[in-house]
């Protein structure tokens, strides 16, 4: 039988994406000198100035993390949510996820598209005025699919994951926070000392009580100590990391509306498009994910505080359909390509309806 996903991924398989991608294009990680120094010669001109020339001995930021109670998978929000809460006060995670083009459907329209959900906190930071970079031991450019939001000339190549930690540490220092993808989750780095780093990592141990479910709004998790033996050990992907840098003023929140209804418009046909796509075969790694929970329950609370309760209803009733799917795979769901894929199938096909009637209900 062919193997397919971990089980861990088959609610969002994202960064089973990134380790695909990086066997596709392997040979282009060879060391590349000319890159490495264009790229360092780009990575001055964004700074421009800001870093100290030695980072600070020690620091640490008041930042947590956001996490749905019960609710795996979500790793980049859960961290996401917590770093834009620092930066921007009045940003909350429902907020945050409203600017993360929550109604978005993608079906593989452009270069910019895969298949699937296309809530993406990359997406939210860009619309809230910051410019997103990326730093690697890689200097592969991903397809755009996979970074709609970071341009390719902000892909910053390192020789080394020590290199990268060095520059962390002065962006740190400068309070500009990054993200790495440590031990399968997207982890931020919210301080340093002489023994390791604080991250804020999906902890279910400070969230997941009795009697909080999905319903219950994100509940806010302190960050987590690793040593520095740790971190090389289990940075995942080519070392890679991100960072984000305010550059202009953000998107007014009746402009992120507007977009948010034209894709609720569109969201029960493409997800049509999408639906056939599985059933054709469509490669599952340009599959986003089938449990968007954290989008419908958002938009939930978002409609029943404006009043428009047929609406939030129906936002609602669709969290319930996928938290019901969810629940289907038991702990220990047996994860292989068809059995992914089919469960992919009837998650979409049963919430499929329910986005067409939502469609004509945007006020």
């Amino acid at each position: 039988m062919k193997k397919g996903l971990p089980a861990k991924f088959l609610l969002i398989p994202g960064i089973v994406i990134f380790l695909v991608l990086i066997i596709t294009f392997g040979p282009r990680f060879l060391p590349d000198e000319s890159e490495y120094k264009k790229d360092q010669t780009r990575l001055v001109e964004i700074t421009n100035g800001a870093l100290p020339k030695e980072p600070l001995a020690e620091i640490k930021y008041p930042i947590q993390g956001y996490r749905i109670p019960g609710l795996g998978g979500f790793c980049w929000l859960e961290s996401a949510s917590g770093l834009i809460k620092y930066l921007e006060p009045d940003i909350d995670f429902d907020t945050f996820v409203f600017y993360a083009r929550p109604t978005l459907v993608m079906a593989g329209r452009n270069n910019n598209e895969r298949w699937g959900p296309g809530t993406n906190q990359i997406h939210a930071f860009t619309q809230l005025g910051y410019t997103a970079f990326r730093g690697s031991t890689s200097h592969i450019d991903l397809p755009q699919s996979v970074f709609p939001d970071i341009e390719h000339g902000n892909l910053i190549y390192f020789k080394t994951p020590q290199e990268e930690l060095d520059l962390m540490k002065k962006m740190i220092s400068a309070r500009i926070i990054p993200t790495i993808v440590y031990d399968g989750d997207f982890s931020t780095i919210v301080g340093y000392n002489k023994d390791g780093l604080w991250i804020v990592k999906s902890d279910p141990s400070q969230t997941d009580i009795e009697g909080r479910s999905f319903l219950t709004y994100p509940v806010p998790f302190e960050p987590t100590f690793i040593t520095y033996k740790e971190l090389f050990e289990k940075w995942e992907v080519d070392y890679q990391f991100f960072w984000f840098e305010k550059t202009k003023p953000r998107e007014p929140v009746d402009n992120i509306y507007i977009v948010n209804k034209a894709n609720a418009q569109e969201a029960a046909q493409n997800m049509k498009l999408v639906i056939d796509y599985l059933k054709k075969g469509g490669n599952l790694v340009d599959f986003t994910y089938a449990i968007d929970i954290p989008s419908s329950i958002t938009l939930y609370r978002y409609f029943t505080k404006r009043g428009n309760i047929d609406l939030a209803n129906q936002y609602l009733e669709i969290a319930k359909i996928l938290d019901s799917q969810r629940e289907s795979l038991g702990p220990r769901p047996v994860a292989t390509e068809q059995n992914d894929r089919n469960f992919y199938i009837e998650t979409l096909t049963k919430v499929q309806p329910l986005y067409g009637e939502i469609a004509t209900m945007w006020p």
